[in-house]
């Protein structure tokens, strides 16, 4: 048997068809459309591939590794990032939940050409997307720049002038920064899913981990369980799916919900994620305004101009961006967390909360815009 992993950058030239027919399940996260859908088993039947049918990846991982715990599972395609949710419960595993988020590989593309337009015409006059030559080659080679700069430091690229050769040299700051506007998204509906979801298991390929920037959403996101994985490991669990009689035309399953494998995964597929930054597990157990340090506690604090109620923090009238009531603070069993309640918005270290966000100890909460922040704390004498 054989299986494959899609994305929409999957290249059909790249990936041979399994002899005599045999039979191929295709793992990929939630496709835009059934027209996608249908599309691509349309292509990969004209490059000879034999489809037994596709599986929605973080189903797939679910019914295959032996994690008692909600998987939250990120996918990386040309228009967007997505996260999957999905778990096991008995003896099957299902997709909970798919949030798409726009931007994707074209926005970081554009984003990091821009940076290197600008770090060139500042640093020598000179504009590498002058000519469509130019363009294409410094495009072909946005990937590899930062890979090499998320792992090096930097990473340097030679452009021909047509009258000689200059160096663009990027930093991994830079790469970062001009990501960030793509990244915010993510980080922000990462946190809101790590405060609803205690336990959860976050599982990142490894190719993602070659964006600048990227480790900083996921330091922010604060699962206190993170793993990376291997980008071929869903094929490896697609092999492993059970073939029926093939159709060679018409439609083919698309399963989000499947028995558990037989098989069980290796005990390598999953490496623990290191990542600098806070530690996730100390929580902040005060919020600190006008030199006072309040506690957070298990009934809330509710914060706003006007929270109309005992246990609260008022705010005075007059900043702009700030709700009646814009927000709750709240510790249970030893997690903080905000609960945005406005619609100017509520800011986790300079990512917006969708919803909720769990709260580190050395963070700052930014209510509203321009709005007032706030400084997280963990003091010892609290319980």
């Amino acid at each position: 048997m054989a299986g494959f992993d899609l994305h929409e950058r999957f290249l059909l030239a790249d990936h041979r068809a399994p002899p005599d027919g045999e039979g191929a399940w295709f793992a990929l996260a939630p496709p835009p459309d059934i027209t996608a859908l249908g599309e691509l088993l349309a292509q990969l039947r004209a490059a000879g591939f034999a489809v037994q049918g596709f599986v929605d990846r973080a189903a797939l991982l679910a019914a295959w590794l032996e994690l008692s715990a909600q998987l939250v599972v990120l996918d990386l395609s040309r228009q967007q990032l997505s996260i999957s949710v999905a778990s096991a419960e008995g003896e099957s595993a299902a997709l909970r939940r798919h949030v798409a988020l726009p931007g994707g590989e074209r926005a970081l593309h554009a984003a990091w050409l821009e940076l290197a337009r600008a770090t060139l015409v500042q640093q020598t006059r000179f504009d590498p997307l002058h000519d469509q030559r130019g363009e294409s080659q410094l495009r072909a080679e946005l990937s590899r720049l930062a890979a090499e700069a998320q792992h090096s430091g930097q990473a340097s690229h030679a452009i021909d002038t047509g009258s000689g050769q200059l160096t663009l040299t990027l930093t991994r700051d830079q790469l970062a920064e001009a990501a960030a506007p793509v990244l915010r998204p993510l980080a922000a509906a990462l946190q809101s899913l790590s405060a609803a979801s205690a336990g959860s298991v976050l599982l990142v390929p490894q190719s993602l981990l070659d964006i600048p920037g990227l480790d900083g959403a996921l330091v922010g996101a604060r699962f206190t369980r993170m793993y990376r994985f291997a980008d071929d490991l869903a094929a490896t669990a697609a092999a492993l799916l059970p073939v029926d009689a093939l159709a060679s035309s018409g439609a083919v399953p698309y399963r989000t919900q499947l028995q558990r494998l037989a098989q069980t995964a290796p005990a390598d597929a999953l490496v623990p994620l290191q990542l600098s930054g806070r530690d996730p597990d100390v929580m902040a157990t005060h919020v600190v305004y006008r030199g006072r340090a309040l506690p957070i506690t298990a009934a809330g604090v509710v914060i706003g101009r006007d929270p109309g109620d005992a246990a609260s923090l008022r705010l005075p009238e007059g900043l702009a961006g700030l709700s009646r009531r814009h927000c709750t603070l709240r510790r249970e069993g030893g997690r903080s967390q905000v609960i945005d309640h406005s619609s100017h918005g509520s800011f986790l270290d300079g990512a917006r909360v969708r919803g909720r966000a769990l709260l580190p100890a050395g963070s700052t909460l930014k209510l509203g815009e321009p709005g007032i922040e706030l400084a997280l704390v963990a003091l010892d004498s609290a319980e």
